[in-house]
């Protein structure tokens, strides 16, 4: 499905959940047909979080398999701006080396998390890394990289069902910073 130029494109959990369990679809099938198995999978927080947990069982594969890339270009202060990466926990090599992982986040947007993270899990010795996403935004890759998944294609913001939470996080750390005052 392609989403009109520019049209914001609004989602539901239900939404999520039915887009995400489609996707595992196709990466079901094209893994079969292809006789290839995923080892891993590896997620970017928070937008793959959600994901990773439906990918992964519908993989059959359980929680010791299941990667947290510790990356993120959110800017609470910004949220429709990127911001620079920052990093925290990564994997060690004994979890991702002759691994075939697949890479989740909920959206491909500019491709700069995409290839951070694929050039990192690269680094510590995956033998395949897969990306997939629910949303890719053609128009907005400045990587020249693809999804070798997605669903759909947009050029408008996604608003994911997640984000009025963002508030919530976002007055407790106003609280906390007047505590310490």
């Amino acid at each position: 499905m392609v989403h009109p130029a520019g049209d914001s494109v609004w989602e539901t959990w239900e939404s999520v959940f039915l887009k995400t369990t489609a996707l595992g679809d196709r990466i079901i099938e094209r893994t079969l047909s292809r006789g290839q198995h995923i080892t891993r999978i590896a997620f970017v927080p928070r937008g793959g979080l959600y994901m990773a947990n439906v990918l992964s069982r519908m993989l059959g594969l359980s929680g010791d398999q299941t990667i947290s890339l510790g990356i993120s270009k959110y800017d609470r202060e910004r949220p429709m701006q990127p911001g620079n990466f920052k990093v925290g926990q990564l994997p060690d090599a004994s979890q991702v080396a002759g691994q075939v992982v697949l890479l989740v986040d909920e959206v491909h947007d500019s491709g700069r998390t995409a290839e951070w993270a694929r050039n990192a899990l690269a680094e510590l010795g995956a033998s395949t890394v897969f990306m997939a996403v629910i949303h890719y935004k053609p128009g907005a890759n400045a990587t020249g990289y693809q999804p070798d998944f997605y669903i759909e294609a947009t050029t408008g913001w996604v608003h994911y069902p997640w984000e009025p939470i963002d508030l919530l996080g976002s007055i407790y750390q106003a609280a906390l910073g007047a505590q310490a005052k």
